[in-house]
């Protein structure tokens, strides 16, 4: 009877025993954890103001941000016409502000300034087409003409770049503006009201080259206008017809008060 029960003593000594160790690995576990592990993990002590990274190129921030223990996560790109493609618009955690070595930045980067999509400029009047461009920051480089069986005269009948297409901002655009149905007979057109670039390209595709051009004054015209015409509207086209056109020009001062 007496060795149960000192087999049972032993037994519940050596459990006591290692619920010690057991407790005494808990307690070093956690000291080690909280003053090596983790430190270490974390850095702990060594923190330092955030490195300015914004308008850096990206390939050049991720590189120095690297070198200084960071991790860098390429989070976004975005259009931003203040800066360049590739370049760094955004920095998280901000330039300057308190932060461990090792933990993650987050950059957004610059891929440049939006493109514009392309208006459709197809009907509109050569003016109307002009003022559309400008509200898409496009600008009206030429107008061209052309005679077109589909489209009134005055009607854009073509652009340079295609309705959709997605072009940079400030791009010049050209158009092409309908003269109207080709007549069957060659004969002078009403000229007058017209601009003198469209007066004179009328003219050149129906076989008048020989077109002399005399400006005068007038204050109720717009420049570069066709106020006369030597040969009237309807007059016969032959192989050596001339024509002079008289064109409106700013009236010019002549310095009196």
């Amino acid at each position: 009877m007496a060795d149960v029960k000192e087999i049972w003593q032993r037994l519940v000594a050596y459990a006591i025993f290692r619920w010690f160790l057991y407790f005494l690995g808990f307690v070093l576990f956690v000291l080690l954890m909280d003053n090596v592990i983790m430190p270490w993990y974390t850095h702990h002590g060594r923190e330092i103001n955030m490195p300015k990274v914004v308008e850096k190129k990206v390939d050049e921030a991720v590189s120095f941000l690297q070198n200084q223990g960071f991790n860098v996560i390429i989070a976004d790109s975005v259009y931003d016409e203040h800066y360049e493609v590739g370049s760094v618009v955004e920095q998280m955690p901000l330039a300057n502000s308190t932060v461990k070595i090792g933990r993650n930045v987050y950059l957004t980067v610059s891929i440049g300034e939006q493109p514009i999509v392309m208006p459709n400029l197809f009907s509109l009047s050569p003016r109307d087409a002009e003022l559309t461009l400008r509200t898409y920051g496009l600008e009206l480089e030429t107008i061209m003409y052309a005679y077109n069986d589909l489209y009134p005269e005055g009607a854009v009948i073509a652009q340079s770049y295609p309705q959709g297409q997605k072009i940079k901002k400030g791009s010049r655009v050209r158009i092409t503006v309908s003269l109207g149905e080709m007549p069957s007979q060659k004969t002078i057109p009403q000229l007058v009201g017209k601009s003198l670039s469209a007066a004179r390209k009328q003219l050149e595709l129906l076989g008048v080259s020989n077109i002399r051009v005399t400006y005068e004054e007038n204050e109720n015209m717009l420049p570069q206008t066709v106020l006369k015409q030597s040969l009237a509207a309807g007059a016969p086209i032959a192989e050596a017809t001339e024509i002079e056109l008289v064109v409106s020009k700013i009236t010019e001062s002549n310095g009196n008060e």
